[in-house]
């Protein structure tokens, strides 16, 4: 039986045809805009990533630079960025945009810098609010000799010689220089052009010959200090000393055979005339420079025991450090690390670099109440009182409190040194540095009627054009300013803490100039 469709009907599935091959025309549409429309976001979002990493790009060249300056638009890839650095607030940020294709990602940033006692040779912060005046003086060349001390035995004696700074100064305070003491620019290659400016929040005095090659500046204002409380170095750091040796159960001599720091440091050490001559004070652990290997003697003027500190560290000493050992008379240091300790620092040996590669940061820093208020240590203790036999010194030091040289230990008594020093680095502290480097007879007869000759340390009052004893205050006579002998002072200044490869981890940031190589505090903008 055939089935016939009638005209009315074919009219009807020609109908539902075209409708069902419109709907299937539109729905194939749908796919294909929503697939362009997901393949738009995709590309968005492809872009906004790209975006984000050349934001990240940007902060990588503003970090690497080493300079602390806005980077206009520079293309990289697909797309391009800037970096906007911003020193108004509170805190230096630098914000770094990237934009690919109309996608744009914004990346904040805090920049970290290094404390402005790192920007100078000798900085002198003048916390304790006393006046007083930094004084460079002297003639020449040292001549050397040989001598005895009070033991007999022979000793190697430097006296004389103008004293240098290469580099800049500041100091809350007066500045005086005279005879052919010199104030120059940083050494060769002075990559960032320290010209040897000297800043003073008092008076700038030259006499005699005495030169300054940078800019003066008087009346200048005071520095900002840095937040030491705020480093918490006993969590930021790489090696907590005292609790690797607590750990290892050792509270005086060396750590167990095997363990890094076995050559480099040792606790409380048992030859007693060292420790009792030394020991800074009771109940305060002594940690010293001290290989458990490997001495050798060296000279008044170097430091020949080699000294492996490592690299990219920062130690964290909860007591005195000390550079003083009875075999060696200094230490080749290779490494490059920072040494913070919650007592004082005591440098009577030498210190030198092994290598162009090496740098050491030292921080005295002290310990703090509640309110963040020193309460003791900070200091600096530079030179050796009993045995003169520190010549050279590298080192970029931090003292919370004073930096103090020649001074007999824990107590406020001068010592007159047998020879002069030299410093690769820098003296830094935030209340006075005292390098009393003048010395004169003091003739008088004892209980028993002989004459005793009894060296002492001078100062001289620019006011009164008079030479003082720098501990009782009397007038020295005409006699007596005969007598004096001077102790050459070289400071070189060593400008690869402003280079973040170079420098040091770990020193106390601040709000200076030198960037410290670290961006903190990441965040990205809407």
């Amino acid at each position: 039986m055939k089935i016939r469709v009638s005209k009315s009907n074919k009219g009807i599935v020609l109908v539902a045809v075209i409708v069902f091959i419109l709907i299937l025309t539109i729905l194939g549409f749908s796919v294909l805009s929503i697939a362009d429309s997901e393949a738009v976001l995709a590309r968005k979002d492809v872009n906004k990533a790209k975006a984000f990493y050349l934001a990240e790009a940007g902060l990588g060249v503003f970090a690497a630079s080493g300079q602390f300056a806005s980077i206009p638009e520079t293309a990289l890839g697909e797309g391009n960025y800037r970096v906007d650095f911003d020193i108004s607030g509170s805190e230096p940020c630098a914000v770094a945009t990237g934009t690919v294709m109309g996608q744009v990602k914004r990346i904040q940033v805090t920049v970290s810098f290094l404390a402005p006692p790192y920007e100078n040779a000798i900085y002198a912060g003048g916390a304790g609010g006393s006046a007083w005046t930094l004084m460079l003086r002297g003639t020449g060349n040292p001549v050397q000799s040989m001598g005895v001390n009070q033991w007999g035995q022979p000793v190697l004696l430097s006296q004389g010689g103008k004293d240098i700074v290469n580099g800049n100064m500041f100091v809350d305070g007066d500045v005086a220089l005279y005879e052919q003491s010199k104030v120059d620019h940083a050494p060769t290659p002075n990559t960032y052009g320290l010209n040897g400016d000297v800043s003073a929040t008092g008076k700038v005095n030259l006499y005699d010959s005495a030169t300054i090659s940078g800019d003066i500046a008087e009346h200048s204002g005071q520095q900002a200090s840095p937040d030491l409380v705020g480093m918490d170095y006993a969590v930021n750091n790489t090696h907590n000393v005292s609790q690797i040796f607590a750990d290892a159960g050792v509270t005086q001599g060396y750590l167990p055979a095997g363990n890094e720091l076995r050559d480099v440091f040792e606790i409380n050490p048992s030859d007693g005339t060292r420790r009792a001559a030394c020991a800074s004070t009771i109940n305060v652990d002594d940690y010293f420079f001290e290989p458990s290997s490997g001495f050798i003697d060296g000279t008044p003027f170097t430091g020949a025991t080699p000294l492996h500190m490592g690299a990219d560290r920062v130690y964290y000493v909860d007591g005195d450090l000390w550079v003083h050992s009875d075999k060696t008379k200094g230490f080749l240091i290779d490494g490059k690390v920072t040494i913070v300790a919650t007592g004082n620092i005591h440098l009577c040996d030498n210190l030198q670099y092994a290598d162009a590669d090496s740098m050491l940061g030292l921080v005295a820093l002290g310990k703090y109440n509640g309110s963040g208020k020193l309460i003791k240590g900070g200091n600096i203790y530079f030179g050796d009182p009993v045995n003169g036999t520190v010549g050279y010194v590298s080192a970029m030091m931090f003292a919370a409190n004073d930096f103090l040289y020649n001074t007999a230990i824990d107590t406020t008594i001068l010592e007159e040194p047998k020879i002069g020093f030299t410093v690769m680095g820098n003296l830094s502290a935030l209340n006075n540095v005292s390098i009393e480097r003048d010395w004169y007879t003091d003739r008088y007869r004892d209980r028993w009627g002989r004459w005793v000759d009894e060296r002492r340390p001078a100062r001289y009052n620019p006011s009164t054009n008079k030479w003082y004893d720098s501990v009782t205050g009397a007038v020295l006579t005409s006699t007596e300013v005969n007598t004096l002998k001077h102790y050459q002072m070289i400071v070189n200044y060593d400008d690869r803490v402003w280079d973040r490869s170079t420098q040091p981890p770990g020193l106390p940031k601040g709000t200076g100039i030198i960037l410290s190589g670290e961006l903190t505090d990441w965040e990205e903008l809407p």
